[in-house]
C-alpha cells in the first residue's frame, strides 16, 4: 500500500476505519515535497464515494470517506460562519440514507453535492473556529482511496489567518481541480445580439449541495421541485414560438448567485424569472408570493426571505467576496429605475395570472426585498415562491404534473401580458 499526505498534516498516524485493508501511517512532508507515486486505477466513469465516518480522536474532529480510486483533494477553512470545505473532482456519492444526520465533535451539520462542471464539494458547519490538522489519503491494495480530514479547535485569530488557504493532495500526474464556472450554460462573448424574439432566462433556485427548503413531511428538497417546474415551463415557452429561453442550471448543480445574474446580463436577457419554494414554521401558510428588488424590505417576511435566499453562496462554501464598487454612473442609475418599473409590471401580471390556478399567500403577495439574484440593473427580474413545501397541500400541488401544467401556462400568460404592455420588447 502506498500513502501520500498533504504538507499540513501532523506526524501522528491517521485513524483508519476497521474496514480498510491495511493500516496507514501519515507521512509529514514539507510544502515542496514530491507526492509519492500511486497506482492508477483502471476503473472508468465517475469515481464513487461511500463509507462515511465522523468521529473524534485525540482532540480532533475527523471525517473519513472511501473513494473507489485516488482523486485530487483540496480543503480549506472559512469563518463567519465557521466551515470546512473539501473539493473533489466530480464523484458519485453513494452514502446511504441521509448521512448528513451524522454529527461528531465540532460538526453541527454538513452537506455534499455537485458544485460545478466536473467538481464536487462537501461543506461542514462548525460550532466554532478550527484549524486543519490533517489531510491524508491512503490507497489500498484494491486501488480504493481513503480520505481522512481532521480539524481541531482554534482561536478566531488562527482560523481567520488560515481562511481560504488551500491545502491539497494530488495523485501523481494529476494537475488538480479545474477552475470552472458553475454556470450551466457557457456565457456568450459577443456584444448584444439582434434578436427577433425576446430572451427569457429561467433560474431554478439552489442546486447541487444547496438543497434549499426541504419538506418536513416527505424530505423533498426545493432544488428538485423548482428544476422540474422550470424545465416544464421552458418547454411550454419554446412551444409558443414567441420567445427564446435559457436556464441558469439544467441539472442538479450549484450556481453562485452572482453567476446567475451574470448569466442573464451576459446573454442580454429581456426577463429573468427565479423560481423557488417557500417554508414556514406555521404549516398552514400556503400560496404563491412574488418578490421584486428593493434595498429596504417591504415587511418582516420579505426581509427573512431575502436573508434565507442570499445565504446560498454561504451554504456552498463560497469564499467571501470583496466589496464591489458602488454604481455611480447616472445612465446606469436611470436604467435601474426603468428596470425596477418593468420588474414591478411583470410581478403584477404574474400574480394576476397565478391567482387563477391556485391561491396567493394571504396578506401582500407582492413583496420587495434585497435579493441578490434580482440585481441585474438592466434585466427586469422577479422571484416567485411558487408555494410552501412546509404545507402538505402546496407540496402535493407543486409535485403534480397537472398543476405544473396549469401553473406554467399561467406564467406563460403573464409573460405574454408583460411583453404586450412593453411594445418595444414585444415579439413581432
Amino acid at each position: 500500500m502506498l500513502i501520500a499526505s498533504a504538507a499540513l498534516i501532523c506526524t501522528q498516524p491517521a485513524l483508519i476505519g476497521a474496514e480498510t485493508t491495511s493500516k496507514a501511517t501519515a507521512v509529514a512532508a514539507p510544502a515542496t515535497s514530491v507526492v509519492p507515486k500511486i497506482a492508477r486505477s483502471p476503473k472508468a466513469g465517475v469515481p464513487v464515494a461511500r463509507d462515511v465516518r465522523l468521529f473524534e480522536a485525540g482532540g480532533e474532529t475527523r471525517f473519513e470517506i472511501r473513494i473507489d480510486r485516488p482523486v485530487a483533494v483540496d480543503a480549506f477553512v472559512l469563518t463567519a460562519p465557521n466551515r470546512v470545505v473539501i473539493d473533489l473532482p466530480e464523484v458519485r456519492f453513494d452514502l446511504g440514507t441521509d448521512p448528513t444526520r451524522l454529527k461528531a465533535g465540532s460538526i453541527t451539520g454538513w452537506r455534499y453535492g455537485l458544485f460545478a462542471t466536473g467538481r464536487s464539494r462537501l461543506v461542514f458547519d462548525l460550532s466554532g473556529p478550527v484549524r486543519l490538522e490533517r489531510l491524508d489519503v491512503s490507497v489500498g491494495d484494491d486501488g480504493a482511496a481513503l480520505l481522512v480530514v481532521g480539524f481541531a479547535p482554534a482561536t478566531r485569530q488562527e482560523a481567520t489567518a488560515e481562511q481560504g488557504r488551500m491545502r491539497a493532495w494530488r495523485p501523481e500526474g494529476d494537475a488538480g481541480l479545474a477552475e470552472e464556472t458553475a454556470t450551466a450554460v457557457a456565457l456568450p462573448q459577443t456584444d448584444k445580439p439582434r434578436r427577433a424574439k425576446p430572451l427569457i432566462v429561467l433560474d431554478p433556485g439552489h442546486g447541487g449541495l444547496d438543497a434549499g427548503t426541504v419538506s418536513p413531511a416527505t424530505g423533498t428538497p426545493e432544488k428538485v421541485v423548482v428544476l422540474e417546474i422550470a424545465q416544464r415551463l421552458k418547454k411550454k415557452i419554446e412551444a409558443s414560438g414567441r420567445y427564446e429561453v435559457l436556464l441558469t442550471r439544467t441539472d442538479d448543480r450549484f450556481v453562485p448567485l452572482g453567476d446567475r445574474v451574470k448569466f442573464a446580463r451576459s446573454h442580454h436577457a429581456d426577463l429573468l424569472l427565479s423560481i423557488h419554494c417557500d417554508a414556514e414554521y406555521d404549516h398552514s401558510v400556503r400560496g404563491t408570493t412574488v418578490y421584486t428588488l428593493a434595498e429596504k424590505a417591504s415587511d418582516a417576511q420579505a426581509a427573512a426571505l431575502a436573508a434565507k435566499e442570499n445565504q446560498s453562496d454561504q451554504i456552498a462554501g463560497i469564499l467571501p467576496e470583496e466589496a464591489g464598487e458602488e454604481v455611480a454612473d447616472i445612465l446606469i442609475d436611470l436604467t435601474m429605475r426603468e428596470t425596477k418599473q418593468f420588474s414591478h409590471d411583470f410581478a403584477t401580471a404574474l400574480l394576476d395570472r397565478m391567482k387563477t390556478v391556485g391561491r396567493l399567500v394571504k396578506g401582500n403577495p407582492h413583496r420587495y426585498g434585497n435579493l441578490r439574484v434580482l440585481k441585474a440593473h438592466d434585466v427586469p427580474s422577479a422571484l416567485v415562491e411558487i408555494g410552501f413545501l412546509s404545507n402538505k397541500e402546496d407540496e402535493a400541488l407543486m409535485r403534480s404534473p397537472e398543476w405544473q401544467e396549469k401553473s406554467t401556462a399561467a406564467i406563460l400568460d403573464s409573460i405574454d401580458g408583460f411583453f404586450a404592455k412593453h411594445v418595444a420588447r414585444a415579439p413581432n
